[in-house]
């Protein structure tokens, strides 16, 4: 990656919010942190009522930092592949191919396993397994899955899929639209 390249520090805010899981790396997190980052905002994905603002940290590190649901997680990873592939002069059609044929297991968990509920989490093998037979009108109690920390959740409806491919182009595009403002 070019160190001085503009769209470092979109990269930079993406990685620390997907790493700095715990206090643990709070001196990380305020040695690296810029309050230029405040500015920063997703490339993409879906609008949910509990989305984080990407750029809503502040340098001091709390609980709050990490992005912590599976579809935010998900949306700074492919962002992160978007910018990279940016910086290095791949373009997006490339990205996706990379994508389609040296990350297959990933491709076909992304069109079978990985179904996410309204609210960016992953749905768990024991309610989708029901979902696929009954669709929509299964129930809250079907819904209901207790994690292995035994955490209990009643995932929300509508379930979906989303399209890495079409997330990754939009990011890409969304990030040659920034550099070319610069």
């Amino acid at each position: 990656m070019p160190i001085n390249h503009p769209l470092r520090s979109a990269l930079v805010l993406r990685t620390l919010r997907l790493n700095c899981v715990t206090n643990a790396y709070a001196n990380l997190w305020h040695d690296v942190y810029r309050d230029t980052l405040a500015d920063d905002q997703w490339a993409g994905g879906r609008v949910r009522i509990n989305r984080p603002n990407l750029g809503a940290a502040t340098q001091e590190w709390t609980a709050s930092t990490p992005l912590r649901i599976a579809e935010d997680r998900r949306q700074a990873l492919l962002e992160i592949d978007a910018l990279v592939a940016l910086m290095l002069g791949v373009t997006a059609d490339q990205l996706c191919t990379v994508y389609r044929t040296q990350f297959s297991v990933l491709y076909g968990y992304d069109h079978s396993t990985y179904v996410y509920d309204a609210k960016g989490r992953l749905v768990p093998y024991e309610v989708l397994s029901v979902w696929r037979k009954k669709g929509d009108k299964i129930s809250g109690a079907e819904r209901t899955a207790t994690n292995p920390s035994g955490h209990t959740y009643i995932y929300e409806l509508p379930f979906r899929l989303l399209d890495r491919e079409a997330d990754m182009r939009t990011a890409y595009a969304e990030f040659e639209r920034r550099l070319e403002a610069l």
